[in-house]
This record gives C-alpha cells, sequence and structure tokens, in this order.
C-alpha cells in the first residue's frame, strides 16, 4: 500500500511530538523513586546504579527546557511544571539522605522549608515568580552536592563527617537564591493586591506540610508516608492554577491528620495509625486530582 509524502510527515512530525517538554519533567517525577529505593541496597553496584540514574534524571532539568526552545512549545503549565518537578526531587532525595544518616536532619528540614515558602509565593503570582536564573544555579547545586553527598557516605565513609558542612553550603546558597523571589513577590503584592484571606489561606496550607516535616524523624519504618504525602502537596500546590486551591473542609482534614499524628505520638510513643491516615487522606484529596493532571499531560501535552 503506497503511502504519500504528506502521511509520511504527518506520521514523523507525530513521532516528534511524543516526546514533548512537559513529558519529559514529568517523567523526571515518575521514574525518581527508582534511585531513591537503590541506596537502601548495600552493593556497591547498586550505589553506582542510583548516581547514574539521579544524574540521568537531573539531566532532564535542563533537557526539557531546551526541547522546549526547539520545538516551540513552551508553555504555562510547563513553566509551573518544571519548578515542582525540581521541589520534588530535591525533596525526596535529601530526605532520604537524611533517613540513612548521611547528613543532619534540621538542615534538611531547612532546605526543604525554603522550597515550600517559595512554593506558596509561586502559587499566588505564578506569572511574576518564574524562575530566575540563580535559582537554575541553586538547584544544579543542590542536585551535584546530593551526588557528592551519597558518593562520599558509600564509598569513602572515613570522610562522611563532611557530609553536613556541604549540605550547609548548599542550605546557603538556597536561601540565598530565594531573595529575588522575595523581592518579586513583595513587588507582585504591591502591584496586584490579593484579598486578605485568599492570602491567609495559602500560607494556613504550610502548616501540613511542615507538621509533616516534623513528623518525619519518627515516623520509623513508615518513614515513606511524609515523603509520599509532602510530594503529593509540592505537585498539587505547584499547580494551583491548573488544579483549583483547597476547600475549606479539605484544609480541616489535613490538620486533622497532622493533630491526630502529634496526639498518637505523645500518647504512644510511635507513629502508625495517624500515618495510614494521612496517607489516606493525601491519596484521595491530592493524589487523584494530581493523576489526573499526570493523565492529561500524558495524553495531550
Amino acid at each position: 500500500m503506497n503511502i504519500s509524502t504528506q502521511e509520511l510527515k504527518g506520521k514523523a512530525e507525530e513521532g516528534r511530538t511524543l516526546l514533548t517538554p512537559n513529558r519529559l519533567t514529568l517523567l523526571r517525577i515518575l521514574l525518581l523513586p527508582l534511585p531513591c529505593l537503590l541506596l537502601f541496597l548495600e552493593s556497591t553496584s547498586a550505589k553506582v546504579a542510583s548516581l547514574a540514574l539521579g544524574s540521568l534524571l537531573g539531566l532532564t532539568d535542563y533537557a526539557d527546557g531546551l526541547l522546549a526552545r526547539r520545538l516551540r512549545k513552551k508553555s504555562f503549565l510547563g513553566a509551573l511544571l518544571d519548578p515542582v518537578a525540581d521541589k520534588i526531587f530535591i525533596t525526596s532525595v535529601f530526605l532520604i539522605l537524611s533517613y540513612l544518616k548521611y547528613v543532619s536532619y534540621p538542615l534538611v528540614f531547612l532546605l526543604i522549608f525554603r522550597e515550600l515558602i517559595v512554593a506558596v509565593m509561586r502559587s499566588l503570582f505564578p506569572e511574576d515568580m518564574r524562575v530566575v536564573g540563580i535559582a537554575r544555579l541553586k538547584t544544579l547545586f543542590q542536585m551535584l552536592f546530593a551526588g557528592i553527598i551519597i558518593t562520599v557516605n558509600a564509598f569513602f565513609p572515613s570522610f562522611s563527617h563532611l557530609s553536613d558542612y556541604l549540605l550547609s553550603a548548599v542550605v546557603f546558597i538556597s536561601y540565598l537564591s530565594a531573595i529575588p523571589y522575595f523581592y518579586r513577590f513583595s513587588k507582585a503584592l504591591f502591584l496586584k493586591p490579593v484579598p486578605l484571606f485568599a492570602f491567609f489561606r495559602s500560607f494556613s496550607t504550610l502548616l501540613y506540610p511542615i507538621s509533616l516535616l516534623i513528623l518525619f524523624p519518627n515516623a520509623g519504618k513508615f518513614f515513606f508516608i511524609p515523603i509520599v504525602a509532602l510530594n503529593l502537596y509540592i505537585f498539587r500546590n505547584g499547580l494551583a492554577k491548573v488544579i483549583p486551591f483547597r476547600k475549606k473542609s479539605e484544609n480541616f482534614l489535613y490538620l486533622l491528620a497532622a493533630l491526630g499524628s502529634i496526639a498518637e505520638y505523645l500518647i504512644r510513643g510511635e507513629l502508625y495509625f495517624s500515618l495510614i491516615l494521612v496517607l489516606v487522606i493525601s491519596f484521595y484529596k491530592d493524589g487523584f486530582k494530581s493523576a489526573k493532571i499526570i493523565w492529561d499531560i500524558l495524553r495531550l501535552r
């Protein structure tokens, strides 16, 4: 059967668009559990594979931008999705490094707290809070230093005491890179005032992820639940202009789950039932809506 030149061009164009910038960014999120899981294996080959795969995923942070410019597919969704993917990458990797005792948790807390603050500011003014050059450099340093910390602890344990010094440098660079965001946020708030209720409602959503960060060191073998719940929060909050803001009832459920976790820890000295509740609520309120966005990106973008 003969196929016309026009049909061949159409098929070639369809093949090229299978790999879009947004899909590549999404791939960075979906494949992230693989290098994280490899870190828990004792073999040297697993550590090497984790570093290699993590580095490959890190490179997609720059490949998606190049692809967007080449295909002329820059989009509002892409501008939101890229920093969300970076935050999920950094949050997951450094929380696991903390769980493995590669680095001190207070430093990881400070690092992620900075990301959460910027994420909320970006959700209020996404057009004014696009990623700045120094922030991209910050992300590069975070990924690079994460790889160095893994390498030192896995292959040169006698130098593992240097890990906290490396992470301290990362935290300093991260907060330094946040200065332009605070300036832009203040300027946008002055030029485009936000209703007081909406302003406080947005920042009140920080209570939930902060409570997850507080609970993380005490989660024990269920350490993955705060990580999953936190990443779903980051994904949904980062795409606030695509996924509607949480209703008051939703915020109440998150607060109830967080308070339940604190109460269980104070009473029983360990966490179990409340963490399961956190996971269920997180999937119900954030997970399903995030899955719809993921499906739309894979299907349409």
